[in-house]
């Protein structure tokens, strides 16, 4: 069993190739096209608009991949084309790492600190109910006494 977002994911690609020419998608296997049409999601509806640019579109990341994997392996007919695409998606790839290191750069982590709200300490901040109340042990020898003196119910 396909796992769901997959499922989705074959379901949204397959929508997508009703929306290019016949002569792409004849270049493409048929074992491949039943292969995504068994497997795809069958309680999901896809709904975009194909006049609009792929990038564009609302797709999953699953999706995106399985559509360039098809436009490597199926649609790029010479090498040239394939180096070209190949060096398209690692261009990419390296714009989306170089984002994530901006945004979860470990040197920086400790530095954004303009979240945390600044409060001086005063007297005025410290509740005098809430201070902590430190508990003194009384002797051993001075608890056996108040509990005599309980017990026959002297002060």
């Amino acid at each position: 069993m396909i796992n769901e977002r997959y499922g989705i994911a074959m379901a949204e690609t397959l929508h997508y190739l009703k929306g290019i020419s016949q002569d792409d998608i004849n270049k493409i296997p048929d074992n491949f096209i039943t292969f995504l049409k068994n497997n795809a999601s069958q309680n999901y509806e896809c709904k975009f608009d194909y006049t609009r640019p792929l990038k564009e579109l609302n797709l999953k990341n699953e999706t995106r991949g399985l559509i360039a994997m098809i436009c490597l392996n199926y649609w790029c007919e010479t090498e040239d084309q394939k180096n070209s695409f190949i060096e398209h998606l690692n261009k990419n790839e390296k714009k989306y790492q170089e984002e994530l290191r901006k945004e979860y750069n470990i040197d920086d982590i400790f530095k954004k600190k303009e979240f945390i709200p600044k409060v001086e300490k005063t007297t005025e901040n410290i509740d005098k109910n809430r201070l902590p109340v430190q508990a003194e042990r009384e002797n051993i020898f001075k608890r056996v006494f108040n509990r005599i003196m309980k017990i026959f119910h002297i002060k």
